[in-house]
């Protein structure tokens, strides 16, 4: 199983300007602050996972499903007894559940999946390099752009590192699974250590290969690819600044 997020499937997504890709990233982010309610979030998260299936996320988001639950539902747990309310729901022992905290934890929690959905949007969507590129063309330094991007890029083979590591050293019979939960934290010491040392070794590498390429030599880059603005980019910028200002209008009414 690839551990990247990028599917390149060639739809309407794939093909719109990083730079518009990037603004619509962060314009998505605005919406779900704009409903102080379930019933006023939901139609928006509703809509991203329409964009999700859309833009062809359906394996990426079986992979993230679990995470999307866990906020939603630690994201009411914490909410309904920090959050304070006025309307008593029902009560758990000495502790009183409000209404109101329960609804702003439930509202809390399809904003963070909203959130969530956004990225794996983009990432499906999105190669790394066209990640750079975007984010060099809003005006942020190569070399500052290159290494938020390289985290993107190393994060997947780190995890596939350790997931190698892990089944060699099952392999030669490391029990991970058995004991109490201090047990199995030294279990996984034989597995972080090599995990390091193999970091360690690739930002080496990395760093003589940037070096021998001259990384950092001129200010200005050129790109290998060049993006034409075309008709998608209109329409997906002017779809997120009209979904903006319907639930704005909405909001401050």
């Amino acid at each position: 199983m690839s551990l990247t997020f990028y599917y390149p499937s060639g739809g309407f997504f794939e093909r719109v300007h990083p730079v518009s890709k990037l603004i619509c990233l962060m314009a998505s982010f605005v919406p779900p602050f704009l409903g102080n309610e379930p019933l006023e979030v939901f139609p928006y998260f509703s809509f991203l996972l329409l964009a999700a299936f859309f833009a062809q996320a359906g394996a990426n988001l079986r992979r993230v499903y679990k995470l999307m639950i866990i906020l939603f539902v630690m994201s009411i747990v914490l909410w309904a007894f920090f959050y304070r309310g006025k309307s008593a729901l029902f009560t758990v022992g000495r502790i009183v559940i409000m209404k109101e905290s329960l609804l702003y934890g439930v509202t809390t929690g399809i904003r963070l999946n909203c959130f969530i959905l956004s990225a794996i949007i983009f990432l499906t969507s999105t190669p790394i390099e066209d990640f750079t590129y975007g984010l060099s063309k809003l005006g942020m330094p190569f070399a500052a752009s290159f290494a938020l991007t390289l985290s993107f890029r190393l994060t997947p083979l780190f995890m596939e590192t350790g997931q190698a590591i892990v089944m060699a050293q099952k392999a030669r019979g490391l029990d991970l699974d058995s004991g109490g939960i201090i047990k199995r934290i030294r279990h996984y010491v034989p597995i972080i250590v090599p995990v390091l040392v193999s970091g360690l070794r690739r930002a080496d590498q990395l760093a003589v290969a940037l070096e021998s390429r001259g990384f950092g030599k001129t200010k200005k880059r050129s790109a290998i690819s060049e993006f034409p603005i075309t008709w998608r980019d209109y329409v997906l910028i002017s779809f997120i600044l009209v979904i903006c200002f319907v639930m704005g209008a909405h909001h401050f009414s």
